[in-house]
């Protein structure tokens, strides 16, 4: 009776499941698993590419703010002022020196009592305020009960509604129970003095604010901080004198903005700067460049061989992978068509060399240099050409990695597999499992009729009819 236990039914089920799955399952699998590591490995590839082709797109840029017209700024002394230079800047030197940093234009008020009446009888007072291209008439309506400082609050607050981004005022106290109003303009130099004066009533005047000049401001009496000329900043350049209305100055060299941080004191040397091509910079580009096309290349290579062990790479045998494989190569030992003889037209001749086995490499860092530094415009023509290196890998990894391009294609036909393998080993497995359920409804309904038997034997053999 043991062959038709419970337990032997279990194994047998569980033996007919196992031989199923391996005779018409695991094939499946194995396909499925095939197609699953094609569209992955297909995938990784396709983002190494695109990686890649974005920065390509740089270096096939030719207009005057490519990646090879860099510039970048060299000062003898940092202390004063920085600089930065743009692509269109050109390559000079100059001498500087720093007198004076432009300011804002700053006026106060009288010091009053803040809790004194102002004495200014109810109505509707104007007065004008003007920096820059800014010039309004700006009223306030007084009760006639106001202290010093409700007048310079509602002063205060009105500038700041109709003057916002221009003019800023507030109140302080320079003392307890003084006050003192402030007005500071939003930009600095000459052309964004401030001036302020009463319209109609005298509000400002009460508060004595009300000027016909420029005067200066002493400890309790109103007036400006600054003269007009103290409003701008002021160098020379090459012996020459500059004043501009700013500390940011972007419009003496071309291409080139000046951030002024402090005067110079008397005896500092005057501040030699030189424009020049960021070598550096390009050099990073290069080898950036460089990182990005081996992830992609050696991805490719590793993937297309056998190891030592005879584990077959994914990509074995695929055209479109050893196609890949044969147009980088080519890119990257061949000369550009269309270069004048004589000038750069491989990448060996600006140091970088290219090894079947690794990609691309930096085997002479002088040679880079030395190309980036003296002949850029001949480096940017061998890259940005209209056969040049950036041209070609761009194409190339646009036809792999576009959004309708081969490994697109691949991956939807491999992912597409996947899903139908997967389809069928469901149903594969639905099918054994419904074979499995009605052999097990076979042997279950054996197991009973043995069981039948036995009890029949064995009446009979407590009856005596059976020896």
């Amino acid at each position: 009776m043991d062959i038709l236990s419970s337990s032997s039914i279990n194994n047998l089920i569980n033996s007919y499941k196992t031989s199923e799955k391996q005779k018409s399952i695991t094939p499946l699998e194995s396909r499925k698993s095939r197609f699953s590591q094609l569209s992955t490995a297909w995938g990784t590839l396709g983002t190494r590419l695109s990686s890649l082709k974005s920065l390509l797109k740089d270096f096939q840029d030719v207009s005057t703010n490519n990646k090879f017209n860099t510039k970048t700024t060299v000062l003898s002394n940092e202390d004063y002022f920085t600089a930065t230079a743009s692509s269109t800047a050109s390559n000079s030197s100059y001498d500087l020196k720093i007198t004076q940093l432009a300011k804002n234009d700053l006026v106060m008020s009288d010091t009053v009592a803040s809790a004194s009446m102002a004495g200014l009888s109810a109505g509707t007072y104007t007065f004008q305020v003007a920096s820059g291209e800014f010039d309004e008439n700006i009223d306030i309506e007084l009760v006639g009960t106001e202290t010093y400082n409700e007048l310079m609050e509602k002063i205060s607050k009105s500038i700041n509604e109709k003057a916002e981004g221009v003019v800023n005022a507030s109140v302080f106290s320079p003392k307890n129970g003084e006050s003192k109003l402030s007005l500071v303009a939003a930009e600095s130099g000459s052309a964004n003095s401030v001036t302020i004066k009463d319209v109609t009533g005298s509000a400002l005047n009460a508060i004595g604010m009300n000027f016909s000049s420029r005067q200066i401001f002493s400890q309790n009496s109103g007036g400006y901080s600054y003269t007009t000329d103290e409003l701008n900043s002021k160098l020379t350049m090459n012996g020459i004198d500059i004043t501009r209305d700013s500390n940011t100055i972007s419009d003496l060299v071309s291409g080139v903005t000046l951030q002024l941080k402090q005067a110079m004191e008397v005896g500092v040397p005057t501040i030699n700067m030189i424009v020049k091509n960021n070598v550096e910079a390009i050099k990073t580009d290069m080898k950036d460049f460089i990182a990005k096309f081996n992830s992609a290349y050696a991805f490719a290579k590793n993937n297309s061989g056998s190891t030592e062990d005879g584990d077959r790479g994914i990509f074995v045998g695929n055209a479109s992978a050893s196609g890949l494989i044969q147009a980088f190569s080519k890119i990257a030992y061949q000369s550009v068509e269309g270069i004048d003889a004589g000038k750069y037209s491989r990448l060996d001749e600006i140091g970088i060399s290219f090894d079947p086995l690794k990609g691309l490499t930096v085997s002479d860092d002088a040679k880079l240099e030395e190309a980036l530094k003296n002949n850029p415009k001949q480096v940017e023509n061998l890259f940005n050409s209209d056969n040049g290196i950036a041209t070609q890998l761009y194409n190339l990894t646009d036809r792999y990695s576009g959004e309708t391009g081969i490994i697109t294609n691949l991956t939807d036909s491999y992912d597409k597999s996947v899903t139908y393998y997967t389809d069928k080993i469901t149903n594969k497995q639905t099918h054994i499992d419904s074979s499995a359920a009605v052999l097990r409804h076979q042997y279950e309904v054996m197991q009973m009729q043995l069981i039948s038997l036995y009890e029949t034997q064995s009446y009979y053999q407590m009856a005596g009819i059976l020896a």
